[in-house]
């Protein structure tokens, strides 16, 4: 199958999916206003709530997810020679409290409201001329680039070593202990579908979730999680008690494909910030680390094979 052909995502069978998924997310609890799929979204009836400050926390899961990004980039880099990468996703690294913050968190609200939720990386073909990265450009100057993508991916990162986590479930289980799930997953959050899937329909370029653990990568195709919603079975969800749209989709990794494994692991540094009020937060960091990637698996899971 070529890339041109396979660039272009089967958005008639992702929204034959609609109806089932959102009959069984109802089902879960899930309030159907959270549920609202395709055009813009809806224009807030009240002005939305911005962060005022940024903790810890917050700043070390975003640390997380910069390595993975950093480390998937490289290695698909690496594997292919056909594909080159592209920073798509919002790389503002303006914390809340900063003057400019509250402005460019309304800003970037609203384009995602109009557009969609942009994926953190776009391939194009190796020789495409664009700049490496596009992530402060608007989503209308963008698009020039964006209608060129071959696919799509969202970086998501894990704290565990997904292998050595299924080996040991295997282990517990043969030894006849109780355990948990058997494998890590694939984490979609609820409030993410809509808007994802509001991307998909503007500029039909195929999507993958990619996990990155410490030790691999596996990666499953959008489309493919929508239809394993849809069909009722195979998905855990958690929810908080507070908000239903922060509730989280929960898919085996079996579900999707390895496509990489790691061929070193990270080293860990102390970051140290100190707020307008005079918090200190300290949080660690991933440094270097590396990943052989399958780009042959990729491909696969890009093109729904």
């Amino acid at each position: 199958m070529s890339d041109s052909h396979s660039g272009v995502l089967d958005f008639d069978r992702l929204k034959q999916t609609v109806a089932p998924l959102m009959r069984n997310l109802q089902s879960d609890g899930i309030a159907p206003r959270h549920l609202v799929f395709g055009g813009p979204g809806e224009t807030p009836n009240r002005k939305p709530t911005v962060p005022t400050d940024a903790r810890s926390e917050f700043l070390a899961n975003r640390a997380m997810g910069d390595w993975a990004e950093r480390m998937l980039s490289a290695a698909i880099t690496a594997a292919s020679q056909e594909w080159r990468i592209v920073q798509y996703g919002n790389t503002d690294r303006i914390a809340a409290g900063h003057p400019e913050f509250r402005q460019r968190y309304l800003n970037g609200l609203e384009e995602t409201r109009l557009y969609g939720k942009r994926p953190d990386l776009l391939l194009l073909h190796k020789d495409a001329d664009v700049p490496a990265d596009v992530s402060e450009w608007e989503h209308v100057r963008a698009e020039q680039i964006t209608r060129k993508a071959v696919g799509a991916i969202e970086v998501r990162s894990s704290k565990f070593e997904a292998l050595t986590y299924m080996r040991v479930r295997r282990e517990q289980k043969e030894a006849g202990k109780k355990s948990g799930r058997d494998t890590p997953s694939f984490t979609v959050k609820v409030e993410d579908l809509k808007i994802v899937y509001r991307w998909l329909e503007r500029y039909r370029v195929p999507q993958i979730y990619a996990q990155v653990f410490f030790d691999s990568v596996f990666a499953i195709n959008f489309l493919d999680i929508f239809s394993i919603v849809a069909g009722g079975e195979d998905y855990g969800i958690e929810k908080p008690n507070k908000s239903q749209e922060k509730a989280t989709i929960m898919i085996p990794i079996t579900y999707g494909r390895q496509i990489g494994r790691a061929t070193s692991l990270p080293q860990f540094a102390a970051e140290h910030k100190v707020t307008a009020l005079g918090r200190h937060d300290v949080y660690v960091v991933p440094q270097g680390g590396g990943f052989d990637l399958d780009a042959a698996a990729l491909k696969n899971v890009l093109h729904g094979a």
